[in-house]
């Protein structure tokens, strides 16, 4: 009776040990990526919650300098006020334009 493994190159070879490797390498590879998804995923759960902890002070320092600008504005539009520019040029003795100053425009 005749071997089948004796005709068959099939049967003869060895298989190489390559593919260990590279299936090694590919384990490894996935490995790492899920350390480095896992790793995101708890670094942005981390910033969130001191995000969380930190919005009411920032929501108040925001309210706060608002009403600072708030008031700026107010008190800039009360010095600005032609009726107090007038005002003052009446207590500083100076002269009112009797006559509205002409623009003169580039032709």
């Amino acid at each position: 009776m005749q071997n089948p493994t004796t005709y068959s190159p099939l049967f003869n070879q060895k298989p190489d040990p390559e593919p260990k490797v590279a299936m090694l390498f590919v384990y490894l590879v996935l490995g790492l990526s899920l350390c480095v998804f896992g790793a995101s995923v708890w670094f942005s759960s981390y910033a969130k919650s001191v995000f969380l902890q930190r919005k009411p002070t920032f929501e108040k320092q925001r309210e706060k300098i608002q009403d600072e600008i708030r008031k700026l504005e107010l008190e800039e539009n009360a010095l600005t006020d032609v009726e107090r520019v007038r005002s003052l040029i009446k207590e500083l003795g100076l002269v009112e334009p009797l006559f509205k100053s002409l623009e003169l425009h580039d032709r």
